[in-house]
């Protein structure tokens, strides 16, 4: 009896695992875990692949997956979840702060970066990046196109607001009265420091972050 049990157990695991793998729409709120106030423009993935959306200004959001997939939401000043979707039901999801513990204060005439140390560790794995030398070529290129493919989904919103938005360029060189050399030269100054924060903000956070620099970095009439 056990035997034929055993025989016929993966037949009727079948029809399961493939309602797992079935697409489906998946649709939630984000709201924060105390206030249970929505929010907006939170980055939500579907782990281990480049599928991703973000939630609108009432922290809603709509994505495609399948049940065997976990979303991954990640958001400035909050601690990332991974939810499951094998169980899922249309419905709230809470995120709690992220406390981040600060050294001491010193007061400077600068302004304060708000996204210090926020990406270490993200920037950390990005560094220890080897590919292993037992690999086969293929394998060794493989992995190398995974990493190009992950580097370019980070970059997409940069690319998008700052190059393939003009509007960014124009708006900032008559905002702060630049000539087009002098918007380059401080953009490439903008890049240099923020390289390790820039890639991980969505666009409103991109757009603050560069008025910010310009703000305190562009010459003033008498130093042109």
């Amino acid at each position: 009896m056990l035997r034929r049990l055993s025989f016929l157990l993966p037949f009727l695991l079948c029809p399961f695992t493939a309602l797992l793998a079935q697409q489906e729409t998946f649709k939630g709120v984000v709201v924060d875990s105390t206030t249970f106030a929505a929010l907006p423009f939170v980055n939500i993935r579907v782990k281990n692949s480049l599928r991703g959306t973000s939630t609108d200004m009432q922290g809603s959001f709509v994505i495609t997956a399948t049940r065997r997939d976990t979303l991954v939401l990640s958001v400035v000043g909050y601690q990332t979840i991974e939810q499951p979707l094998w169980d899922w039901e249309p419905s709230v999801i809470r995120m709690r702060d992220k406390s981040i513990l600060l050294n001491t204060v010193t007061v400077q005439s600068r302004r304060m970066d708000p996204y210090e140390g926020l990406f270490d560790e993200e920037n950390e794995k990005i560094d220890r990046r080897r590919v292993p030398f037992y690999l086969s070529r293929t394998k060794k290129q493989k992995r190398k196109l995974v990493w190009l493919r992950e580097d370019n989904a980070r970059a997409q919103t940069y690319v998008d607001v700052v190059i393939n938005t003009p509007e960014t360029k124009s708006g900032l060189m008559q905002k702060y009265a630049l000539t087009e050399t002098a918007y380059y030269d401080l953009l490439a100054d903008f890049n240099t420091r923020n390289v390790k924060v820039m890639y991980y903000l969505t666009a409103p956070e991109l757009v603050s972050l560069l008025n910010n620099f310009f703000e305190s970095n562009a010459p003033t009439p008498t130093q042109k």
